[in-house]
Parts: structure tokens; sequence; C-alpha cells
């Protein structure tokens, strides 16, 4: 049981480091760039605050370096930039919060619950014995029987809680992550560059 409940506390360490706090950056790094956005607009004095190359942070640093880069390509031949193309879901939540890992992770705490009642069932049934004339070694048996049981019955509720508790706190980061990217950018699109129409669009005017 001592391995089991180890494993899960790694397995649910792992999500931690690798899918929940890298979300966290991402989220704060967003939230902080929509600040120093709208500050920027009432102060700017000189060049704007989001063309520097560690405006979004260390996490988001190479999406925004492509962005400036291609902006400024862009920009010499008159046309904008879309930012949204640059951050997005793929580039801020599911890069940087591992999503593969993140999917894998409830189900292996799951699994790691279920092998701890078969190890729980295992160790009980391994020392029962059914000699009725012995009725020490009976009760014995017994009681090694209840105490496999009863590792095998915690081991997978705890394996089971812990699933539920990651899942749960993953898609409630991924939904702030979500929703910090959709205002990011329309912050973005109101301070600094406005988004370019699309090709539906484009090619509507022209005819006309």
């Amino acid at each position: 049981d001592v391995l089991v409940y180890a494993a899960v506390a790694i397995v649910t360490l792992i999500g931690v480091f690798k899918c929940l706090l890298p979300l966290m950056g991402t989220t704060r790094a967003l939230r902080r760039a929509i600040r120093r956005l709208q500050q920027d607009a009432g102060t700017r004095t000189g060049t704007p605050v989001w063309q520097e190359k560690r405006f979004m942070g260390n996490r988001l640093k190479g999406s925004w370096l492509r962005f400036l880069q291609n902006a400024e390509q862009l920009d010499r031949r008159g046309l904008p930039c879309n930012v949204e193309d640059y951050i997005n879901d793929d580039t801020v939540t599911h890069g940087p919060g591992n999503a593969t890992l993140a999917e894998l992770i409830p189900g292996m705490l799951t699994s790691l619950g279920i092998l701890g009642t078969f190890l729980g069932l295992v160790m009980g049934l391994s020392g029962l014995t059914l000699n009725a004339a012995d009725t020490n070694a009976l009760l014995a048996g017994m009681e090694k029987l209840i105490g496999g049981m009863s590792t095998a019955f915690l081991t997978s509720i705890v394996g089971v809680i812990a699933s539920v508790v990651f899942n749960l706190m993953y898609n409630r980061q991924v939904e702030k992550c979500e929703k910090a990217i959709d205002r990011f950018c329309d912050v973005f699109s109101l301070y600094a560059m406005p988004k370019p129409v699309s090709e539906e669009t484009a090619m509507l005017t022209l005819q006309q």
C-alpha cells in the first residue's frame, strides 16, 4: 500500500509541476501583458511596450518573437499581422501545459488505485487458511484478509480522488487560460494592432 500511495503522490506531483504550474504561469503572463498594454496606452512616450522581446515572459517568448518578426515583415508591405495566429490555445495552453501528459495522468491515477485493489486482495487471500481445526490460524487468516481488503479499498479511493481532483484543477486552469487569451487578443487589437480582416471580407471588398 505504501508503494501505491507513493506512486499516486509522484504522478500527482508530476502533473502539478509539468501541467498545472506552467498553465498558471502563462495565465499570469497574459494578465500582466494586458495590464501593461492598458497602462502603456495612456502614458506612451516612445516605443510601444508590446514591441519588447520579453513582453510575454519567458514561457511565451518564442511565440512572441515569431509574432514580432512576422509583424515587422508584413508591416513593410502594409499588411497587418494577426496576433491570434501566435497567441492561441496551441502555443499558450496545449504546449506549455503538456496537454498530452495531462490527459494521461487521471487514467494513470485511477489505474494505480485499481492496482492497489488487486494487490490488497492478493495479500489478504495469501494468508487465508480454511483449516477449521486450527482456530487460531483461521482467525489470523481472517484478520489478514480484512487488512488486505482495507488496503484494497483505500488505495482505490485515493487513486480515484486524486484523479478527479487533478482533472478538475487542470480543466479549471485551462478555462482561465483560454479566457486570458481571448481578453489579451481583444485588448491587443484595441490598443496595439487592429485585427486584419478575414480573407472573405477582403475578397468581397476587392470585388466591390
